[in-house]
């Protein structure tokens, strides 16, 4: 049986493609994996570039499959579908791993036979401005720290939001039975996921930086803000976004678990805001807002959600930020 799924959705990704792959068989591991390859609908050269890395590699490990656009939870939903191995998990075309992503994930996994799932460290870097951040936010490159099991995750997800789509590998089976990312959802999916996923047993964190993220100056030059406009009118009321992770549990009784719910209501309400549904927005904000993480964001909604006239006159300055954004 093959250890590890390695799933990439892809769309028009033809600049930093190779790079990914290149990522991926550099890795020194024990481990076998295979890498499947979502071609979600390009219009570019991406599946062309596939293929002859493959044959440069003289490696059968890649698979592509097709799809008709449908967006990237729809291309992982459907990669976990088509493999067979012990382990899933996911890379976007535009970022990469550094040595030691397979080997110490695998590993973790098959020794913390309790958990479920396991992420790594992340570096994200914008070269648009220069600025570095960690997940977790109290990663250090210098520090080194071992790696363990989670004993809340709703407690800790909700202080660093740690868990990205990237940096994540899954047992196969839990993959399945989770029945995968929603695709109703267009805004904090993967948030849902993930706080969804530690229903069904523990997470693990390898707190070492193994994934990077740089990709996302190439989405802010094709488009940034009319994507951001998708994402904003589809942001739905939390009880929506919530939905099956509560029917696991009562969690009325969880401190924990209204931690998460701060955290995501505040993504969920500042996007409806933008949207200019100021009604739900503002019913939202009054509901869960003494749980908003207190960035400045959040301290300026629980400010102005008293009054209609207030939570008016924050949307239009939120709204002028965001259009006129550089």
């Amino acid at each position: 049986m093959i250890d590890l799924s390695v799933i990439i959705p892809v769309y028009n990704a033809s600049a930093l493609i190779e790079r990914a792959l290149d990522s991926i068989f550099k890795q020194t591991t024990k481990y076998n994996f295979e890498v499947l390859c979502i071609d979600d609908g390009s219009t570019d050269n991406s599946v062309e570039l596939i293929e002859q890395f493959s044959k440069a590699h003289d490696n059968g490990c890649i698979r592509v499959l097709r799809q008709q656009n449908a967006g990237p939870s729809v291309a992982r939903n459907n990669g976990v579908g088509h493999v067979e191995s012990r382990y899933v998990t996911f890379i976007d075309a535009d970022d990469y791993w550094e040595d030691g992503y397979i080997e110490e994930s695998v590993s973790f996994l098959d020794v913390h036979l309790e958990c479920v799932a396991v992420t790594v460290g992340c570096k994200n870097i914008s070269s648009l401005g220069g600025h570095v951040s960690y997940n977790p936010i109290w990663l250090s490159e210098d520090v080194a720290k071992e790696p363990y099991v989670i004993r809340d995750f709703f407690a800790e997800w909700a202080c660093d939001c740690f868990v990205g789509t990237c940096s994540t590998t899954i047992r196969r089976e839990v993959a399945l039975q989770s029945g995968g990312m929603r695709t109703d959802l267009r805004v904090s999916e993967d948030y849902e996921y993930w706080n969804y996923i530690s229903t069904f047993g523990k997470w693990g964190l390898i707190p070492k930086v193994l994934y990077i993220s740089d990709g996302g100056d190439v989405t802010w030059r094709q488009g940034w803000l009319n994507k951001m406009k998708c994402r904003w009118a589809n942001a739905p009321a939390l009880s929506v976004w919530e939905c099956r992770i509560v029917a696991t549990f009562d969690m009325e009784m969880s401190d924990s678990y209204k931690m998460v719910q701060g955290r995501v209501s505040r993504n969920l309400t500042y996007c409806q805001l933008l949207d200019g549904r100021l009604a739900l927005s503002r019913s939202e904000a009054l509901k869960y807002g003494e749980y908003f993480i207190k960035d400045p964001i959040g301290k300026l909604m629980n400010l102005a959600k008293y009054t209609p006239l207030t939570w008016w006159m924050l949307a239009k300055f939120l709204q002028y930020r965001e259009y006129h954004r550089r």
